[in-house]
């Protein structure tokens, strides 16, 4: 990611530089889901299916024609996946939530790194802030409806509480 952000930066500067009308640039890039946890339960572990993400196969969605960010522009890479440039910071995003804050974790979740919630649970600066767990679920709850409901029944007890409810 920093050879990627650095080659972006360069790309940038010499488009400055250069002049005219080309201040952007689209490019590809592969494995941006190539994580050792989509490999391995025994890291981070929960209830994912090992060898699989929430886009198959990791090895087709590392190498496959989609993906994640697959197409990027310049500026986006540095605003999402440049270490040291993003506005994607969980943990740094979190630390100015101030409102009530409803966390939910999915146990099976098969394309966020199980700790992130919690991460992001415990870096908040809210006061009022809750976590629940989804035992089993995964990412998109795809095929699991029951698991779904659960889900959206957690934010409908949780909003009204909060009033947000009429």
């Amino acid at each position: 990611m920093r050879r990627r952000t650095a080659w972006v930066k360069e790309t940038l500067d010499r488009l400055r530089h250069k002049g005219g009308g080309e201040m952007e640039r689209g490019f590809v890039t592969h494995r941006t889901m190539a994580d050792l946890r989509f490999m391995d339960p025994a890291i981070d572990p929960n209830d994912r299916k090992p060898g699989w993400c929430y886009l198959g196969p990791p090895e087709t969605a590392n190498t496959g024609p989609v993906g994640v960010a697959r197409f990027c522009t310049l500026r986006a890479w540095l605003s999402q996946w440049s270490p040291e440039d993003t506005n994607a910071h969980g943990p740094r995003c979190a630390a100015s939530i101030s409102v009530p804050l409803l966390v939910i974790e999915n146990s099976a979740d098969d394309a966020v790194p199980q700790p992130h919630a919690r991460i992001i649970y415990d870096s908040a600066a809210s006061s009022d802030k809750e976590m629940h767990v989804v035992k089993s679920a995964t990412h998109y709850y795809q095929g699991q409806p029951e698991l779904l409901g659960q889900a959206v029944g957690l934010c409908l007890d949780w909003m009204g509480r909060q009033g947000l409810l009429n």
